[in-house]
């Protein structure tokens, strides 16, 4: 198949009819939202697929694979719920398991799963387990929430926030790729145990922001999910994208560009917020960092310049 993730996506979905008045949001946001009473349910669901995002024989470089996989599990669609500015609530679980798929290995999954759960207040109450080619791993995610941010709520004259550091979760699979005797550290660490920005994303909410998304397929690709979905143009500043002393070291001996890095590296899951000025203060007492601003028109601009649109895509790996 030759066409792309995001491609393939808006193919299959347009086939979709939404029947229930309740469906507040459907295909196209951070999660679904439901109507239900007062609140709002928050409905998401991802996959790690052996080949795709994880291979089995990085065990032999990192022992605790599987406990970190289950702990990730968990984290990147509690990253949706964030982005919603949500609370996490129940999971369901779906394990695909190969002929030479070890007890030890998954024990280990469900170990993460477990102590990310606790951490989280997460109940996984259920699920399926089904024989597969290779291994995968699927959760799916209820949350709650009175309010939530969508992608679609951007104006013109707002500024752009975003918490943490870009780039790390990239270099963090190259180290895994390519070395050939690693130990943990930061930047393996984020691509493999992420930290999911709950709080972050709760207390924009309350603040009033309107506008939010995660940034799991790179920072610039998900700004430009704001842009379109708002129908507004972003203007951000190479010198304000945070990036971590560690992808700046990583970079330096390697010789390599760390804003190439923090701009197209996906899988950071982060938060992107947009929100009225006079709100700036508060928001960055949050720890959100202020890189740029909304304006009319449409597209995302690096300096002043119009940026393609480019991320990663498991399709097309670019």
């Amino acid at each position: 198949m030759k066409l792309g993730e995001f491609s393939l996506i808006e193919i299959l979905t347009k086939k979709l009819k939404t029947l229930k008045k309740e469906v507040v949001l459907s295909v196209g946001d951070d999660t679904a939202v439901i109507k239900k009473n007062s609140t709002f349910l928050l409905l998401t669901v991802d996959a790690l697929v052996e080949n795709s995002h994880f291979r089995r024989e990085w065990k032999k470089k990192i022992r605790e694979l599987y406990y970190l996989l289950g702990r990730k599990l968990l984290s990147i669609s509690l990253s949706d719920i964030a982005a919603m500015g949500g609370e996490a609530k129940y999971a369901l679980v779906t394990l695909g398991v190969s002929e030479s798929s070890k007890l030890e290995d998954l024990e280990a999954l469900y170990k993460g799963l477990s102590d990310a759960s606790v951490e989280y207040n997460v109940d996984v109450v259920g699920g399926d387990t089904v024989r597969s080619k290779g291994e995968f791993f699927d959760l799916f995610l209820l949350g709650e929430s009175r309010k939530f941010m969508r992608r679609s709520e951007a104006k013109p004259g707002e500024l752009v926030a975003v918490t943490g550091t870009f780039g790390d979760s990239k270099a963090g699979l190259e180290l895994i790729e390519k070395g050939k005797e690693i130990k943990r550290n930061f930047l393996i660490n984020r691509f493999l145990n992420p930290t999911p920005r709950l709080k972050e994303g709760k207390e924009a909410v309350r603040m009033g922001v309107k506008c939010g998304t995660d940034v799991s397929d790179g920072l610039i690709f998900n700004l430009y999910t704001i842009a379109e979905s708002s129908k507004v143009s972003i203007f951000i500043d190479s010198g304000k994208i945070p990036m971590s002393k560690e992808l700046l070291s990583f970079c330096k001996e390697r010789k390599r560009n760390p804003l190439e890095y923090a701009l197209f590296g996906g899988e950071d899951y982060e938060l992107i917020i947009t929100f009225p000025n006079d709100i700036e203060k508060e928001i960055t007492a949050l720890g959100f960092k202020v890189i740029g601003e909304a304006g009319k028109g449409s597209g995302v601009f690096l300096d002043g310049k119009l940026i393609p649109k480019k991320g990663f895509d498991h399709f097309r790996r670019e």
